[in-house]
Order: C-alpha cells, then structure tokens, then sequence
C-alpha cells in the first residue's frame, strides 16, 4: 500500500481527511496528519511517505517549500497541494517543482480521490521505469564483465593497467574496478596476477626458458617482482617449482 502524510494547518480538513477519506479503497495508508509544514518535514524524513498531501498556505513553512524540499530530496514522493481558493499564482510555482496535483478544500471529498489516483500511477510508472533500468543495467554489467574476463584473457601477457582495459571497453575505469569485484569478490589485478602466475607455471613445466624470461613473457618486466609475487603465491621460487616439478614433489 501506499504511504501518505499530510499537513493542514486547519482542524476540519485535517479530520476530513482521517475519518471521511476512504483510503484503502485507493491502496493506501494515511500515516500521520500534522499541522504546520516543519512538522510534515520532519514526518518526511522520519516515514519515507509515497505521496504527501499539503496545505499551500500554512504559518512556518508553507506548503510550496515544503514541495521544494521533497522535489530536491525525494523526487520519486508525489505531492497534492490543497488550498482554499484558486490561487494561480501558487499553482504555477508549484509546477516548477513537479507538484502532480492542486485540489480545492471546498471539494476535497470529491477531488482528492481522484488526485491521488494520479499520483499512484505516477509512482507504478517511476517504480516500472526503475524496474526496467535495473534490468537493463544488469544485463549490460553481465556483458561488460564477460568483455572484461575476456580481453583480460586475451591480453594478460601484456603489462595491462586499468586505463587501458577501460579504454579498450568504452568504460570508466573506476567502474570496471567495483563491477569486477562485485561480480568475483576478488580485486581486478590480484586476479590478472593470478593468470600471469598460472601461465608461468606452465612456462616453467614446459619450456627451458630463464626466470627472467618468463616474467617479460607473462607481462612482468622486474623479474624480482615475478619471483617474490610467484612465491607468494605458489609458496616456492619459480626455480625451486621447476625444479620440485622435475622430481615429482610439486603438483
């Protein structure tokens, strides 16, 4: 159900709108009825209301700041100004921060139903179109991710950095570095270490090359650097693997 709150500064409105409003036939909840406008803001910030009903003129904060203040801080919020006259020129600012309904007190009965229908398919259409974002946003990390696992595939023998895997994506560098994280939970480049580290080994089983060598050949040009990372990781030196492996005691 959609959560309302609502502020009035008049008591008979604010006892309309508790007792003759039939508000779960519009799939919603009417939470608290206040009456001054700092006292809605601070209901605000306390419930995260779906729609918010205000008086538009109320002593403190009226109800266009109270409008301006839900529009810069919680967009998605549907507000229903409710006054006692037309005033126009209230309406028309009310425009300029996405106010979706103006409802007179004199038909408050009749009128606000109606207002509130609005702002319920305002905010299916807002949760619709999230909805749909989301997915498509998914979607789109799941292919850059596969892109990136595989240009890292294609590339680890290089000396890669983040610029030049983001450039070679079309994507921002930052980006690619939490979106690798979120999807393995391990950090990017301990992950292409890893690669290098696993392509050295089969360098080392299988060919005769220096230690040196190795390290240019998966794309580390300190060859100190390889060996401490290799031991690091693998718990001997690249010699000592070779070495191990020739006689059996490494698997």
């Amino acid at each position: 159900m959609w959560k309302v709150i609502a502020a009035d500064d008049e008591g008979y409105i604010r006892e309309a709108l508790q007792k003759l409003i039939d508000w779960r036939k519009m799939n919603c909840v009417l939470e608290t009825v206040v009456s001054d406008g700092k006292l809605l803001i601070e209901q605000i910030r306390e419930r995260r209301p779906d729609i918010v009903i205000t008086d538009i003129q109320m002593p403190g904060l009226d109800g266009l700041e109270v409008c301006r203040f839900v529009y810069e801080t919680y967009p998605e919020t549907q507000v229903i100004l409710l006054t006692a006259h037309s005033e126009f020129e209230y309406a028309r600012a009310a425009v300029k921060y996405n106010a979706c309904a103006y409802v007179l007190k004199v038909s408050i009965i009749e009128e606000l139903p109606r207002a509130v229908e609005k702002a319920a398919k305002e905010l299916e259409s807002c949760h619709k179109k999230a909805e749909q974002k989301g997915q498509k946003d998914k979607k789109e990390s799941g292919t850059l991710y596969l892109q990136m696992e595989q240009y890292i595939e294609e590339n680890f023998q290089s000396k890669l950095s983040l610029e030049e895997i983001a450039e070679a994506l079309h994507a921002n560098g930052s980006y690619l570095s939490r979106l690798y994280k979120n999807k393995t939970g391990r950090n990017l480049f301990d992950a292409i270490l890893d690669r290098k580290i696993e392509a050295a080994k089969e360098y080392l089983l299988d060919t005769d090359m220096k230690t040196y060598e190795v390290s240019e050949a998966v794309g580390i040009e300190d060859s100190g650097y390889f060996s401490k990372m290799f031991k690091k990781k693998i718990g001997v030196s690249p010699k000592e693997f070779r070495k191990g492996s020739n006689h059996g005691e490494i698997q």
